[in-house]
């Protein structure tokens, strides 16, 4: 679909058990209503296809002046009137000869045509007071405006592992009772001996006995008391110690959560529902097409709501050797602390009481303490225990919010998508398309869909209900659709992407040598269901390649592919990324990467499983599986309806493309350009304004300005100036057949002959492709010569001889200007054609005596050279002009210079449009395989560039400096592109068609090709020369060769004939026999 283009279509509703039929058909977006009715009507009613809805259409016209018009921009015109006015401008038109754009078509309206009684209408959009577009505009014109990029700054929460444990006394109860028991023995035993063996000591023995007792029970006392003293400070200080870490990882706990609640609602606001989405849509929000592939959320989307989502912050631990093994811990059943565990030898014996089960109730969750921080970071919930919260590995919030789980499509090469079920498979491709349009522009992304085989029309219509009118389905192949459903549109489709791809990986190359020179790709995403024997076509070698181990995939070329199968071993050899969905199971809706990094703990439960056969051990059970849930793929609910008018919506919307403004027209023919209408033309105004022209050498005087116009673009009329300190002097033209070259460079040729007359503008034609255009403005009296690659071959001149001979006179005339000049005493040509003007003034002011005082006047703007030559007659003076050389297919003169090797046409050319600035010489180069053909000399020279559409994005490299005029967007007949030096005019215009029929009652052929479903366009579905009874009809009597360039230029003819003609500088050949007409008298 071109820019100028929208695709629209037509239903017919029959009455029979609601049957219906709908065509789409592309068409210039301001062809008049009536126009495209009548190409629906003949286009139908040549085609046996579609008989029923000739019928209903022709009864509908018959029977009603009205058509009813669903999803118009707005809702506008939902009902057009064929016999209502339409104001625009100040001007009143009749509704039916107003274009669709100004009765509010968009892509994706749809007329109606049916027997129904009762008609329901449908709108795109309504009225919004939040929406400056449908708030004030009158179109769904959008622009892309300035997308604010957030970025989360790298947040940590560190954790600080617990200090020592307070360390236990090692002092057992006996430890501290026997040393004092043995002491105090020892003192009383010590005592009673003593008593004994000196009875003179007796007296005092008992008393020194009790005191010895009472020192023994004081300090049996105090060492009691300290030890009792050690144990409760023991347990104090575990407990403060136990109580203070519990406290630092509770506040960490909440610390967690609450980023984690953060995260949550951040990255709902970035990725928001799909019900956001619809609103968005239908109030044409700044969102939709604002992300860029320089952004790094480029080609992400959305699968719905998980609990595995990862945080935005990290969670780290210093690493801290630490000698207590035994000590764990247990989260609290609120999630909001730990319960650090001490082991004691009384709970392992309760332990080793309890049974296996009991024990291992006991012992589950619970974490030794010097793995807290790296279970905080890893793990999440115990999903087999009831949901236990273990770590904050994943995204989690009280109030039950999920964040969204994120795909990245771009760097994933291909995304897998197992499912059992196709209404399943559909649902979830639908979601992921909508999503990607919504968030990408059409020249960043674009989708071609292989479907099921499917022959019913019907059937087809239903699968391509969402997809049909989006522009990111219709602005990659030319001419063809997007969407496959059978064999013979399967080959077409890989011809056209291997075509594609092939020119891509070319330019990458070149990109590799060049640096810096990286160019923007379109990505490409291929939606396959099935897949056409693919791996047999040559478009296989763009399958992605599996990287190398642990390397990341890289999209080089631009081409990602979603392939959906029912079981996994039909997937292709490399997935990036795989997603099972599953009707009816949640459980089984899950993704997973194609490498996956297996913990010690995984590999450790897998060698545990090895002796249990009821599991299976191998490692496809290990992979990371992250589920996820959405209720638009896999709910209840039915989206359909909501689905359905959100891709019309996005479809409708116009968004403003750089240099690709829509308000240019489609078409401007040359009497338009120039304001002619009937009536000046029956009048005569275009020879009078002609002549007015040529006379008034002061208001167009070509010493000032060669300003002609040559289209239109979105302002009004464009004009072009080769005047050496405007555009010019030189030109470059490019563009493929059919773009328009050609009309674009007459258009400016046949301007300059209708401003400045023949004495003052000359034209030189050189051909190179058969005679196109120098055969139509051959004959001007401006023309002072014709060099095609034809001439001469009656004669017996090859056409190398002939470019000789044209290349010897163009520097003959290099050779007769300077030397003119310098018979003036001049160094340019537009000093030499005033000074001219100055001397021939003078010679008519000298007739009559009373001009004396302004003849001085004039002479005292002469040099001395021009006042010596005012003694020579008017005669004697030769003229000079601005000489306007065209080379049609300059390329071709590459091939002569091969042929020939005592000429270089290409270096010749270039030589003189060097040396020729000064002499008048302003040289067109014209050719439309431009790549590789612009020498450096060339494009020095070259100031102003013109670029249709070409074939190659090197090509548009070279012309315009982007691949603009290669895009699959770009029109032919006569879009271009206008630039000036490096960038001081950059234009985007439509140029004048020439070739329309002078009788303005005939309007110019109209096309209308119908977008089949699969497969090739039916170009053929429409034309109005060949299909329309009604213009044939106004057509006779008329000759298609009455064009409006040849009414011009046989007005200029008819006006040159009472001029003198311009020196001719290239003759044509002689002829091989030359008769001699002398009539001889011999002596008598």
């Amino acid at each position: 679909m071109k820019n100028n283009e929208i695709m629209i279509s037509a239903r017919f509703e029959f009455g029979e058990k609601n049957k219906s039929q709908e065509l789409s058909f592309l068409v210039l977006k301001d062809i008049s209503l009536k126009a495209f009715m009548e190409a629906l009507y003949y286009g139908l009613k040549k085609s046996r296809k579609y008989e029923k809805c000739f019928e209903l259409l022709e009864q509908y016209i018959k029977t009603h002046k009205e058509i009813q018009v669903l999803y118009t921009d707005k809702g506008s015109y939902n009902i057009v009137d064929f016999t209502a006015d339409l104001e625009r401008d100040g001007n009143k038109i009749k509704i039916y000869n107003a274009g669709l754009d100004q009765l509010g078509f968009v892509t994706s309206s749809c007329i109606l045509f049916t027997k129904a009684d009762e008609i329901k209408p449908l709108c795109l959009f309504h009225k919004e007071e939040n929406s400056y577009i449908l708030k004030e505009k009158d179109t769904l014109e959008y622009n892309i405006s300035t997308r604010r990029l957030n970025v989360i700054e790298p947040s940590i929460i560190d954790i600080i592992p617990p200090n020592d444990m307070p360390q236990k006394d090692k002092a057992s109860f006996l430890d501290v009772i026997i040393p004092t028991v043995l002491s105090t023995g020892g003192m009383l035993g010590a005592r009673f001996l003593i008593m004994k063996l000196a009875p003179s000591a007796s007296s005092m023995g008992n008393t020194m006995i009790l005191m010895s007792g009472a020192m023994g029970v004081v300090s049996l006392v105090t060492s009691l008391y300290s030890f009792m003293k050690k144990k409760t400070d023991y347990k104090k200080n575990v407990q403060e110690w136990k109580s203070n870490y519990e406290n630092y990882i509770g506040r960490i706990i909440g610390t967690i959560q609450k980023w984690q609640e953060s995260d949550i609602v951040y990255l709902n606001s970035v990725y928001p529902s799909m019900d956001v989405l619809f609103e968005n849509t239908a109030e044409i929000n700044g969102v939709i097409f604002s992300r860029s592939q320089n952004d790094s959320d480029f080609m992400k989307i959305s699968l719905g709501t998980s609990d595995e989502v990862k945080p935005l912050f990290e969670i780290r631990s210093e690493k801290k050797d630490n000698i207590f093994y035994d000590i764990y811990y247990k989260m609290r059943r609120d999630n909001k602390g730990i319960d650090i565990i001490i082991p004691s030898k009384k709970e392992d014996h309760k332990l080793n009481k309890l049974s296996p089960e009991e024990k291992a109730e006991r012992k589950r969750n619970r974490f030794l303490l010097t793995d807290l921080a790296y279970n905080f970071a890893n793990k999440g919930v115990d999903g087999e225990n009831g949901g236990e919260v273990i770590g904050f590995n994943y995204l989690r919030s009280d109030s039950g919010k999920r964040p969204p789980l994120l795909l990245d499509l771009k760097n994933c090469g291909a995304l897998g998508v197992i499912s059992n079920d196709i209404q399943t498979s559909q649902r979830f491709i639908r979601h992921v398309v909508f999503e990607l349009a919504y968030y990408h522009s059409p020249e960043d992304l674009q989708f071609v869909f292989f479907f099921d085989k499917e022959d019913q029309e019907e059937r087809q219509n239903e699968i391509l209900r969402n997809y049909r009118y989006l522009p990111h389905t219709n602005e990659l192949l030319d001419g063809v659709s997007q969407f496959v459903f059978d064999k013979e549109s399967s080959g077409i489709v890989f011809g056209q992407l291997l075509s594609i791809m092939n020119s891509r990986s070319h330019n990458k190359k070149e990109e590799a040598d060049e640096p810096g020179s990286e160019e923007r790709l379109t990505q490409i995403v291929c939606v396959v269901f099935y897949d056409y024997d693919i791996k047999e076509t040559g478009f296989s070698k763009f399958l992605p390649e599996v990287p190398k181990e642990g390397e990341a995939y890289v999209n080089s070329v631009g081409l990602t592919f979603i392939f959906i199968q029912p079981v996994k071993d039909m997937l292709p050899k490399y997935c990036g990324n795989i997603v099972n969905i599953d009707k009816d199971n949640e459980k089984g809706r899950k993704v997973s990467l194609r490498y996956n990094v297996l913990s010690r703990e995984t590999l450790n439960a897998l060698s545990e499983d090895r002796g249990d056969k009821t599991k299976t051990n191998d490692t496809d059970k290990l992979i990371e599986y992250k589920y996820f849930r959405n209720r638009y793929m896999f709910g209840v609910e039915n989206y359909d309806d909501k689905f359905s008018l959100a891709f019309r919506q996005l479809s409708a919307i116009y968004y403003t493309r750089i240099a690709e403004n829509g308000k240019v027209p489609s078409m401007v023919t040359l009497f338009e350009l120039y304001g002619y209408n009937t009536e000046k033309i029956r009048n005569g105004e275009v020879e009078s304004g002609i002549r007015e022209s040529w006379k008034d050498v002061e208001r167009n005087d070509v010493t000032r300005n060669l300003r002609v116009p040559i289209g239109k673009h979105e302002h009004g009329i464009l004009y072009l100036d080769l005047y050496e300190k405007a555009d010019g002097p030189h030109m470059l033209v490019a563009g493929t057949t059919g773009s328009g070259k050609s009309e674009t460079i007459i258009t400016y040729l046949i301007g300059l002959c209708m401003k400045f007359s023949p004495r003052d503008l000359n034209l030189m034609l050189v051909d190179m492709k058969g005679g196109g255009f120098s055969d139509r403005l051959g004959e001007l009296p401006h023309c002072v010569g014709v060099v095609t690659d034809t001439a001469g071959e009656e004669e017996g001149t090859s056409a190398a001889y002939m470019l000789k001979r044209f290349l010897e006179t163009l520097n003959a005339e290099i050779k007769r200007r300077k030397l003119l000049l310098s018979s003036l005493g001049v160094d340019n040509v537009d000093s030499y054609i005033r000074a001219l003007r100055h001397i021939r003034k003078i010679k008519e002011l000298e007739e009559k005596p009373e001009n004396a005082e302004e003849i001085q006047k004039l002479k005292k703007q002469l040099n001395d050279k021009q006042k010596e030559m005012l003694s020579m007659e008017l005669n004697e003076f030769s003229p000079l002009s601005h000489l306007i050389l065209v080379v049609d297919e300059f390329t071709e003169l590459k091939r002569f210079s091969n042929e020939s090797s005592d000429v270089d046409f290409i270096a010749e050319i270039t030589t003189i449009a060097r040396v020729g600035r000064t002499l008048g010489f302003h040289i067109i180069l014209v050719s439309q395989n431009i790549e590789g053909a612009i020498t450096d000399d060339i494009r020095v020279n070259s100031k102003a560039r013109i670029c249709l559409k070409v074939a190659t994005r090197q090509a548009s490299k070279e012309m315009i400096g982007n691949t603009a005029a290669a895009a699959p967007t770009m029109p032919l007949n006569g879009r271009a592109y206008l630039l000036v030096g490096t960038g001081t005019r950059f234009e985007y215009f439509q140029s004048a068609y020439t070739g329309a029929n002078r009788n303005l009652n005939i309007e110019p052929a109209v096309a209308l090709a119908q977008a089949n479903n699969s497969g090739r366009y039916d170009s053929d579905f429409y034309f109005s020369k060949k299909d329309n009874a009604l213009e044939k009809r106004r057509s006779e009597g008329v000759s298609e060769h009455d064009t409006q360039l040849a009414f011009i230029v046989k007005t200029i003819i008819d006006i040159g004939k009472s001029m003198e003609k311009p020196r001719q500088i290239f003759l044509p050949p002689l002829p091989v026999e030359i008769l001699d007409t002398t009539d001889w008298e011999g002596l008598e």
